[in-house]
């Protein structure tokens, strides 16, 4: 009861690991996109759209992720904005490459004392490809008697 709680307070997972891509995958091109929360960012998103974004921990490549943080989709007829995020909308990607990024070199000195101090840094990597937006179908509408019943 206290999981359900607090699932519901935080809202849908980053993301889930829904199986495995062998071989090669198509992508269906639909004039859709979505805004989808993925770490400390916020990414817009078409269908074959490449996405590189912090290290997803926890992934291997060919792996199909779910993200379900969506905070809005949009097509040429409509548009969803979530409060936060939209309720049973997700995006489905499939992870194409885990990698380093062009190293950055920080050099301090300080003047006059003869002290300088030179580091490098790499951030980690994750390159995903956006195969499908989901959300746009029509929820099942509830029967009137249901309703009724329910109050």
């Amino acid at each position: 009861m206290q999981a359900e709680a607090l699932t519901a307070a935080l809202g849908p997972p980053q993301f889930e690991r829904i199986g495995r891509v062998d071989g090669r995958y198509s992508v269906k091109r639909t004039p859709q996109f979505a805004i989808v929360e993925l770490g400390p960012a916020q990414y817009k998103v078409s269908p074959d759209d490449l996405v590189i974004s912090e290290k997803l921990k926890g992934v291997d490549v060919n792996d199909r992720l779910e993200l379900g943080r969506v905070l809005m989709l949009g097509s040429r007829s409509e548009t969803i904005i979530g409060r936060p995020h939209v309720l049973g909308a997700s995006v489905t990607a499939v992870v194409e490459e885990q990698f380093q990024d062009a190293k950055v070199t920080v050099f301090k000195k300080r003047r006059r004392k003869n002290s300088r101090r030179t580091m490098g840094h790499r951030q980690e990597l994750t390159s995903l490809r956006i195969v499908g937006i989901h959300g746009f179908e029509a929820p099942e509408a509830e029967s009137p008697a249901a309703v009724a019943a329910a109050a």
